[in-house]
C-alpha cells in the first residue's frame, strides 16, 4: 500500500514541473515587441520618415514648450524632427502631444525683408514656425511653444 505522504509529495512534484498553458515565455520579454520598421516602442522608440531610422523624440527632435496655460495644466512639449545634418532642411517631422501621426512641414520661403519670417509651414494643418531673435515659435492652430535657439540648433 502507497503512503499517504508517497501520494502527496507526487502530487507536489508533478505540480512544480508542469507549466502552465498560455504564451511563450519568449513573448514576455520586455521589449520584445517591434513595429513594421522595427522600432521598440516600449523603449521609446519610433519610426522618423525623415530620419529614415527609429528614434527618440527627447534625444532627437528639438523639444518646444508650449506657453504656460493660466490653469497651469500639465506640459505636454511638442517634437521637431530634422532631417540628418548632411541633408537640406526642406521637410521635417511635427510631433504633438494627443497626435498618433507626424505632420509634415515644409519649407517656405519668404522675403528677407520679413521682421518674423516664416521658417516652416503646413498650410493644411494651420501650423508655422517662426524664427524671432533667440528663439523659434511653433503656432499650431492658433497655440504657441517656444524652443530657444542653442548652438547645437542649425
Amino acid at each position: 500500500m502507497i503512503k499517504h505522504s508517497t501520494i502527496c509529495s507526487l502530487c507536489v512534484w508533478l505540480i512544480s514541473t508542469s507549466t502552465p498553458a498560455g504564451p511563450d515565455k519568449a513573448d514576455l520579454v520586455v521589449g520584445s515587441e517591434r513595429d513594421a520598421h522595427g522600432c521598440i516602442a516600449s523603449a521609446g522608440y519610433l519610426w522618423s520618415t525623415v530620419q529614415n531610422r527609429c528614434i527618440r523624440l527627447f534625444e532627437t527632435g528639438l523639444a518646444f514648450t508650449p506657453e504656460i496655460s493660466p490653469d497651469k495644466a500639465p506640459v505636454h512639449l511638442a517634437y521637431l524632427v530634422l532631417p540628418p545634418a548632411y541633408a537640406p532642411i526642406r521637410q521635417v517631422e511635427l510631433f504633438l502631444p494627443g497626435e498618433i501621426q507626424p505632420i509634415s512641414l515644409i519649407t517656405k520661403d519668404t522675403p528677407e525683408s520679413d521682421v518674423r519670417p516664416v521658417l516652416l509651414t503646413s498650410e493644411a494643418h494651420d501650423i508655422r514656425l517662426l524664427r524671432v531673435k533667440d528663439a523659434y515659435i511653433l503656432e499650431v492652430r492658433g497655440q504657441r511653444f517656444w524652443h530657444t535657439i542653442s548652438q547645437n540648433d542649425r
